[in-house]
C-alpha cells in the first residue's frame, strides 16, 4: 500500500501567525494555488481512495485536489483532525508565548515536557495515540495494491511520521511539522511503514 500524505494549503490564520488547532480557517488565495499546483502534480496518479480530516481547511484542500477526478471515492478521517490547543485556538502567536512562555517553548522544541494542562489543549501523548488509530483504520480498510492521499495537518501529520520511525514524542519539534500542501509518500508492506519521500514541495518552485 502506498499513502500520500498531505498538509493542507496556507490558511489566513496561518499567514497571520494565529494558532488554528480544532477552529478552522479557510485557505488563503496562496494556499489554493498551492493546492492546484499540487493537483497538477499528483493528476497522473491512480489513487483508489482519497482521506481528509474533518476539519474545513483540509476538506477544502481536498476538493481542490480531486476536482479533475471521475467519482473519486473520498472519506473522513476523525483521528486524522489536528491537535486541540484549547483556549489558545485563535490566538496569536505572541500572546501564547506571552501567556504561557514555558508551554510555547514546548511546543516548538521539546514535546516530552509539552503540557497544556493550564489551557485546556490535547496532549502530544493524545495525538500521538490518535494517529496510530488512524493509520490502523487505514490498514484494516484496505489492501496492498491500493493508493491513498490523506489531508491532514501539520502536527498531527508530525505524529503520523514520529511513530512511523519509531520515534516518540519526545521528538517532536518544529522542524518535523511538513509545509503547507506538502506531500509525504509512505509505503506499507510486511506489516511496517517506511518513509519513501518526506514534505516534498518540488511542486511550489
Amino acid at each position: 500500500m502506498i499513502l500520500y500524505f498531505v498538509r493542507h494549503g496556507q490558511t489566513i490564520w496561518n499567514k497571520e501567525g494565529i494558532f488554528q488547532g480544532i477552529k478552522d480557517s479557510p485557505l488563503t488565495e496562496l494556499g489554493r494555488n498551492q493546492a492546484e499546483k499540487l493537483k497538477e502534480k499528483l493528476n497522473p496518479i491512480n489513487f483508489t481512495h482519497f482521506y481528509s480530516s474533518p476539519l474545513g481547511r483540509a476538506q477544502e484542500t481536498l476538493a481542490i485536489l480531486t476536482k479533475d477526478r471521475v467519482d473519486p471515492k473520498i472519506d473522513t478521517i476523525t483521528n486524522f483532525r489536528e491537535i486541540n490547543l484549547g483556549k489558545m485556538e485563535g490566538v496569536p502567536k505572541e500572546i501564547f508565548e506571552e501567556t504561557y512562555p514555558n508551554q510555547f517553548y514546548n511546543f516548538w522544541n521539546d514535546g516530552k515536557h509539552y503540557d497544556p494542562t493550564e489551557f485546556s489543549g490535547e496532549t502530544f501523548q493524545s495525538v500521538y495515540e490518535r494517529a496510530q488509530d488512524g493509520l490502523q483504520e487505514l490498514i484494516e480498510k484496505h489492501d496492498s495494491e491500493d493508493t491513498l492521499l490523506i489531508v491532514s495537518h501539520g502536527i498531527l501529520l508530525e505524529a503520523i511520521f514520529t511513530f512511523i520511525k519509531k520515534e516518540g514524542i519526545e521528538y517532536f519539534g518544529e522542524k518535523n511539522v511538513p509545509k503547507n500542501t506538502s506531500y509525504t509518500v509512505v509505503e506499507y508492506s510486511k506489516n511496517d511503514f517506511k518513509i519513501l519521500d518526506f514534505s516534498n514541495i518540488s511542486h511550489l518552485k
